[in-house]
């Protein structure tokens, strides 16, 4: 098949025009709260079934917090020994939930029991621990100068 010079200078002119503007990718939308069907599929494959009975759980961390779930939904599968909570915890002191926790308390919170326990010797009440956190904040906010109307940062020592 012979080709026309001329009509192939014409398609080549013709192709080299843009139509439409360029494309600009949307952004996907990543919800921060995402359903948990992965996590629920995953569960579903281990056989995992739901633990009746559980009113609240709580998490022990090392820096002497707490992680409470006051109303907890527990799924199970001891074989494969996996469990999932779920809920909303809170972060809580653990001086908030002594009265309620005494039993939960294993081994490795002695160490918080006996601090627990020299500070309320010494005449604290596990309410003044909250109070002792917020002194401290108080002390590191004195250093800060208050600004007055009229004055900016420079001028202020």
């Amino acid at each position: 098949m012979p080709v026309d010079p001329e009509k192939l200078a014409k398609l080549q002119k013709a192709s080299a025009k843009k139509v439409g503007g360029s494309r600009i990718k949307a952004k996907k939308n990543v919800k921060t709260e995402q359903d948990d069907t992965k996590l629920l599929e995953a569960l579903g494959k281990l056989k995992a079934t739901k633990i009746e009975g559980i009113e609240e759980a709580n998490f022990f961390r090392d820096d002497g917090k707490v992680l409470h779930f006051n109303r907890v939904g527990v799924q199970g599968a001891p074989a494969s020994n996996t469990f999932a909570f779920t809920g909303y915890p809170q972060e809580k002191n653990i001086t908030q939930l002594i009265p309620q926790i005494l039993p939960q308390l294993g081994a490795e919170n002695l160490e918080i029991l006996r601090q627990l326990a020299e500070q309320i010797q010494a005449g604290k009440t596990p309410n003044d621990f909250n109070a002792g956190a917020e002194a401290a904040n108080a002390e590191a906010e004195a250093d800060i100068p208050d600004l007055v109307e009229g004055q900016n940062f420079d001028d202020v020592e």
